[in-house]
């Protein structure tokens, strides 16, 4: 049977407002801003800034350009830069590539070096000092693989080719059973931060996370340069998931990052590790976003592989508030029609979650969450005994939003927040549209601001009941305690 011709995808007809947002990572075919202006259009709620490439004279032009885009879109933009982490790569190769055969040794050694087939140097020197007999390299992917034979400190190790293969210069080395004795932040990394502290940025991703004393530090080096932004773990080295609850716990969201999770574990695990770690993030009331070749045939095709929607869908049916796209919209031929084949297939699920309601959603336990998570979780037994349109939430730091929307309340939640630094990180949040808004002083005042904003919105009309939560006195951070279910003026 004859396959249909490729047809380029368009935006939803009928404009619905999903709740699952959608991460897009920029790159030379996103970088202008007509290019993230459409990406807006067709459903993109924040953009990633990869540290690991560009320039900072590029990284501000960039931000420059997606904050009038913001400004004229008149909707807030979550912005997150991505530091690179302790990635090691192979060093320079002889006339760039060389052929290892398996079978052969192959000796790694501490000084860089032009390699060969026979010896190579990395970008980490160090790595020498690491490793053991027995434990596995992982170079390109996992595409070549090399066991360590001897260990000679402290100059070289020597291994033998498990799998060859074509090796050139500058790809990626992978050490799924070594506990590197490195931080997680890079003398690189730490320059990045300081650049980005003096920038528009709401979160800072944090690569090859291993211990939550590396959220620490990162949190710390942060705070000495005046920077409040939020930190994003990136769970990609089977380590993490030794210590993931508590790197949960202190991170302020969470990132699947199945690149080289993938590469490090052995590959039926990702999916598991997955739901694991979605489930801890649900639990402990903070946001998830999955991450890496989503949608990765896009790069080059003007459509997805069916193989592709369903892990997509699959994310949404895991209950990740975020789904991020990389190489697809950060170098891929159709960024535009990337954003919009994710916010489609995102839509089908939602449409489907809504008419089938047979699943027991877990919710998150209300001692944890203390009182927050007790009015949370009370929103949602009014839901159910009444007919509401909206939840209106008013937050000064957005934490009363963020335990909401762990709920995944049937009807949008609407946050209202004096803060824009808030509004702009509430753009990761499932189910939250972010808005900023006055400090009042009086309830009344409040109720007719959430009013405006729902029909402004058009999320409720005259007539229709909101839920409205707040804190009083209005205006206290952490002082939520007051639920009003209001009829819409």
């Amino acid at each position: 049977m004859l396959m249909p011709k490729n047809q380029p995808l368009s935006p939803l007809k009928n404009k619905m407002r999903i709740r699952t947002k959608i991460l897009a990572t920029l790159g030379p075919a996103t970088s202008s801003r007509e290019v993230l202006q459409r990406l807006v259009e067709s459903g993109c709620d924040a953009f990633r800034i990869n540290f690991s490439h560009g320039t900072y004279d590029q990284h501000e032009e960039l931000l420059k350009n997606i904050r009038a885009v913001e400004a004229a879109a008149q909707s807030p933009i979550c912005v997150c830069a991505d530091l690179c982490g302790p990635k090691i790569r192979v060093g320079a190769i002889k006339d760039g590539i060389a052929n290892l055969k398996t079978g052969d040794e192959i000796t790694i050694q501490r000084e860089v070096i032009e390699g060969t087939a026979d010896r190579i140097s990395t970008t980490l020197g160090e790595l020498v000092d690491d490793v053991t007999p027995g434990e596995s390299i992982l170079i390109d992917d996992g595409k070549l693989r090399l066991e360590v034979v001897r260990t000679c400190p402290p100059d070289e190790i020597v291994c033998r080719v498990v799998v060859g293969g074509p090796l050139s210069s500058g790809k990626g080395v992978n050490l799924p059973k070594t506990q590197l004795k490195l931080s997680a932040l890079t003398e690189k990394d730490r320059r990045d931060v300081e650049w980005i502290a003096n920038h528009d940025f709401d979160y800072v991703c944090l690569s090859f996370v291993q211990h939550p004393d590396d959220i620490k530090t990162l949190r710390e080096l942060l705070k000495t340069n005046g920077c409040d932004a939020h930190i994003i773990a990136k769970i990609e080295k089977p380590q993490a998931l030794e210590h993931l609850e508590a790197i949960v716990e202190i991170s302020d969201a969470i990132m699947v990052a199945r690149g080289d999770l993938g590469v490090e574990m052995d590959f039926p695990s990702v999916p598991i590790a997955q739901k694991r770690i979605t489930k801890v993030a649900q639990r402990e009331g903070k946001p998830c976003i999955i991450a890496t070749q989503m949608l990765e045939s896009m790069i080059n095709s003007p459509i997805p592989t069916r193989a592709e929607v369903s892990d997509v869908a699959n994310a949404v049916f895991d209950h990740a508030d975020t789904v991020m796209l990389s190489g697809e919209t950060a170098v891929g031929k159709y960024p535009v029609e990337t954003v919009i084949a994710m916010n489609r297939t995102i839509a089908a699920v939602q449409s489907y979650d809504t008419a089938d309601s047979s699943e027991v959603f877990e919710k998150f336990p209300e001692k944890q969450q203390q009182a927050t998570g007790a009015i949370a979780n009370a929103v949602e037994k009014i839901i159910e005994c009444d007919d509401i349109a909206a939840i209106a939430v008013f937050t000064i730091t957005g934490s009363t939003a963020r335990l909401m929307s762990k709920n995944r309340p049937p009807c949008p939640i609407i946050a209202l927040s004096p803060n824009l630094e808030t509004v702009r990180r509430m753009g990761l949040y499932y189910g939250v549209v972010a808005r900023e808004g006055k400090r009042h002083t009086k309830t009344h005042h409040v109720l007719e601001d959430a009013s405006r904003v729902a029909v402004k919105l058009n999320l409720a009309k005259p007539g229709e009941k909101i839920v409205v939560v707040m804190g009083r006195p209005l205006g206290n951070p952490g002082g939520t305690n007051t639920i009003v279910v209001h009829t819409v003026e």
